[in-house]
């Protein structure tokens, strides 16, 4: 790809000339990312979560927050790695547009720089080691899948990175972003930002849900039988705070148990669902125990259908568990599992630090058998 190209692709994507739409503002990450920095140890940021969650929006958030505070324009390069006008990405690319930033544009200041959508080319690690190491800028880097944590990436940014789990709209950002929204709306269809202000919710979500498995999914771990993983997706997801064994799903599914196994992992890397273990103190009883299944916004399992008896407790319920997730990935002390007994039950029991708290979620206590059971 010629310099010039490079140069008026890079124009479009940054502050150097005109604005940048950057969205309503996520206090949370914002004041966390531009808090890490002020810090002189850290060099790369990872924004990492499901796609379309939000963390394009939230990098530019920062990159205009930091320029307002003490950078210049021109000491920001935003680098939209998903852009179809790129050709080729890879290694050699990403050095060819960082050296036409140095020489067309910042010469020699210390830079902060925009990876979006890393895991697009291959090799983006060694480029950011590489720059870090000279100390000439620092990075925010996202992904839309936990590839960006795999072990041999941690190896080569050890001990120079942190990173930021990306989450959709809670409900407190639900009602900034939309202020005349209620709470039945947030928990039919979820928090991705772009639905909650979209007319088209059903075509959004259907686009995401295709898109997350494709990409992140299926073309991540070269998945030879789509079909078969779809379905699964799609079960998980209208199964949402169900209790679930893969020698179970195996039988229903007609599926052997180690490609459950197997495709449960991937789904899970691809930041569409996650499992929550029963608590127990001991590690054998949470891995003998089912699992119970929750999907990381509730646009997916409203869009799929699930059982419209159910429908109210069982949004809630996962919106609940999703929120606490989301809690849980960004700090290291807090935990989270259900628990049963004797016939009793918990949805959810946290553990903070050295704290257990007991969460019991019920749409509505106004049923007599529903007041006694919960």
């Amino acid at each position: 790809m010629d310099r010039e190209n490079i140069l008026k692709i890079l124009y479009s994507w940054n502050f150097w000339n005109h604005n940048i739409y950057t969205g309503i503002n996520r206090n949370f990450y914002d004041d966390k990312i531009i808090d890490l920095f002020d810090d002189n140890q850290i060099k790369i940021i990872i924004e990492t979560g499901i796609r379309r969650s939000g963390k394009s929006f939230i990098s530019k958030q920062i990159a205009e927050a930091l320029i307002k505070k003490s950078f210049s324009k021109t000491q920001v390069l935003v680098i939209n790695l998903e852009d179809e006008r790129l050709i080729e990405r890879d290694y050699n690319l990403l050095l060819d547009i960082y050296n036409v930033y140095r020489e067309k544009i910042n010469p020699d200041k210390p830079a902060i720089v925009i990876l979006d959508e890393a895991q697009e080319v291959p090799g983006w690690e060694r480029f950011v080691r590489g720059i870090s190491e000279r100390d000439e800028a620092k990075f925010i880097i996202t992904g839309s899948s936990s590839k960006l944590l795999d072990s041999e990436y941690s190896t080569l940014l050890s001990g120079r990175h942190v990173v930021i789990y990306v989450h959709p709209l809670n409900y407190t950002e639900f009602t900034k972003f939309k202020e005349n929204g209620s709470i039945t709306e947030y928990l039919k269809y979820g928090g991705f930002p772009a639905i909650v202000l979209s007319n088209n919710k059903q075509e959004l979500a259907d686009s995401y849900f295709n898109t997350i498995i494709l990409k992140d999914v299926i073309q991540r771990f070269n998945i030879h039988e789509p079909d078969a993983i779809i379905k699964l997706a799609k079960f998980y997801i209208t199964s949402i705070g169900s209790k679930i064994t893969f020698n179970s799903i195996s039988k229903f599914l007609s599926m052997p148990v180690k490609t459950i196994y197997n495709y449960s992992l991937y789904l899970e890397k691809g930041y569409l669902l996650f499992f929550l273990d029963r608590f127990s103190f001991s590690i054998k009883g949470q891995n003998n125990s089912p699992k119970k299944v929750y999907t990381i916004d509730n646009s997916f399992p409203y869009f799929l259908g699930i059982n419209p008896v159910e429908i109210k407790g069982r949004l809630l319920e996962n919106t609940v568990a999703a929120t606490l997730f989301a809690i849980s990935k960004n700090n290291p002390q807090f935990h989270f599992y259900y628990w049963n007994e004797n016939n009793r039950e918990v949805d959810f029991v946290v553990k903070n630090k050295n704290t257990y708290m007991a969460i019991q979620v019920s749409y509505s206590i106004n049923n007599e058998k529903t007041r006694a059971r919960e």
